[in-house]
């Protein structure tokens, strides 16, 4: 059987960390957390489109793909993730265990892909990249999310925990790979692909997220040819 994991130490690292503390949120916890995401996701808009989320964790985001009637289809690389997503998906979406620098589908299979949280915890970033862009087709878009380097959070966490603030950004303190961007940065991974971004998310004001906000958001679409 191919070995479906990264050699990188970083999705080392991601594994053993969603391993030990998996994360799973109702879809009311998420979407009231996160009260942009629904939008900015574009759940609603892919109704009988080929759909892939690339890093579905426990699957609350690709549940919502399939509800509004996407073929959808979510890959994630954390075994306990994978297995919460299932539970949670009851064949509603195809959930398979892989890895999103080695997507185990055929180029130009999906209309639409989406990420969020992933992009940011790896160490090779353009790899996952090549593999969004190998598998949707000519025309086709892609959505990922990643953590915003100018953002109010890493202020916070510096406050609060010092030089130690890394270890607070995610659901635990276990040690994981992140990366966090710049504007300039996430665009010279998808370069030449001209990419439309936004920022979302500030936890007292959510209208200061276009501003200051803790994602980037970045879309754009494949070449036609």
């Amino acid at each position: 059987m191919m070995n479906v994991l990264s050699s990188t130490s970083a999705t080392q690292l991601a594994v053993a960390h969603w391993n030990e503390s998996p994360l799973y949120l109702s879809e009311q916890e998420r979407y009231s957390r996160y009260p942009w995401l629904y939008e900015a996701a574009e759940f609603r808009y892919h109704q009988g489109r080929r759909v892939l989320e690339v890093g579905c964790g426990s699957g609350c985001d690709v549940l919502q793909f399939a509800k509004h009637g996407a073929k959808a289809y979510g890959i994630d690389v954390t075994p306990a993730h994978v297995v919460l997503a299932r539970q949670r998906l009851m064949g509603l979406a195809h959930i398979i265990y892989a890895d999103g620098t080695r997507i185990p589908f055929a180029s130009e299979s999906f209309d639409y892909v989406f990420s969020c949280g992933v992009l940011h915890h790896l160490d090779k970033p353009r790899e996952m990249v090549q593999e969004i862009l190998r598998v949707l087709r000519p025309g086709g878009r892609f959505n990922v999310l990643v953590y915003n380097r100018w953002s109010h959070v890493p202020l916070i966490l510096m406050l609060k925990h010092g030089l130690k603030w890394r270890l607070w950004i995610e659901n635990s303190t276990a040690p994981v790979h992140i990366e966090l961007y710049t504007l300039r940065k996430l665009r010279a991974i998808f370069a030449p692909i001209r990419l439309t971004i936004k920022k979302y998310e500030c936890y007292h004001n959510q209208k200061l997220g276009q501003f200051i906000g803790w994602f980037l958001g970045a879309k754009g679409s494949k070449p036609v040819s």
